[in-house]
């Protein structure tokens, strides 16, 4: 490779999605959000195709499976998701979708040296039928990620979305109204906070990539871009 020329962040966009019965009154809406999420990335790749690589990742969940709609697919191939593929029934193992899923990206991400993870959950309910993750251990994992330089939105219905996020250490969390508007509006703030995100990103990748900064000074710098750009946008 040209001395002169920096290798892009690799960027997962990683969606973890509640499936669970009661989503069903807000099926429509947060298939319809999680479209406009997937778009905003699809132009996030266009405007910042010089500094950055975008994957999309969606794991949707309840007690009877956990469904890797899109594992890691470049957002060019990504399609966009039908009614047919999220279907809610049954239960809420929130911590084991995160536990999993998290894991998993872990091992893939190791060996990315340059790479952002930006998640975000989305669940209407409380964590209820998890067998293999606690909540400690999932709050765990989130810390030794958030040091990586990783990024944590939790959006919540029907609960208190900041007080469940603490105990997980997710400082960004947003409520929302548990309605097809309620949820829509919810995923929009969220999809207008990567794209701030990813605008800082970008800056950040041509005026301070150069080959000097530590991995360990470049994930602090991600991990508080991250946080102005959720304040800026709001909760």
């Amino acid at each position: 490779m040209d001395k002169d020329v920096k290798e892009k962040t690799q960027v997962f966009n990683v969606i973890i999605l509640d499936k669970s019965g009661s989503m069903g009154s807000i099926r429509e809406a947060a298939v319809s959000g999680f479209n406009e999420t997937l778009a905003g990335i699809r132009k996030a790749q266009e405007t910042f195709a010089e500094t950055q690589d975008h994957y999309v990742s969606l794991v949707a969940f309840c007690s009877c499976e956990m469904k890797e709609i899109y594992d890691k697919v470049p957002a060019t191939e990504a399609r966009p998701l039908e009614m047919a593929d999220y279907q809610p029934c049954c239960c809420t193992p929130l911590y084991d979708a995160m536990g999993f899923t998290l894991t998993k990206m872990q091992k893939h991400v190791q060996d990315v040296k340059d790479s952002l993870v930006v998640v975000t959950v989305i669940t209407d309910g409380l964590e209820n039928a998890s067998k293999e993750y606690s909540g400690s251990a999932v709050k765990q994992l989130v810390e030794e990620l958030k040091a990586k330089g990783w990024s944590f939105t939790y959006m919540g219905a029907n609960q208190d979305a900041v007080e469940v996020a603490f105990t997980l250490s997710i400082r960004n969390a947003r409520n929302f109204a548990y309605s097809d508007e309620g949820a829509t509006m919810a995923m929009a703030k969220d999809c207008s906070t990567r794209m701030n995100l990813f605008k800082k990103v970008h800056h950040f990748h041509e005026t301070n990539m150069d080959g000097m900064m530590s991995e360990a000074d470049v994930a602090q710098s991600y991990s508080a871009m991250a946080d102005e750009a959720f304040d800026e946008v709001g909760e």
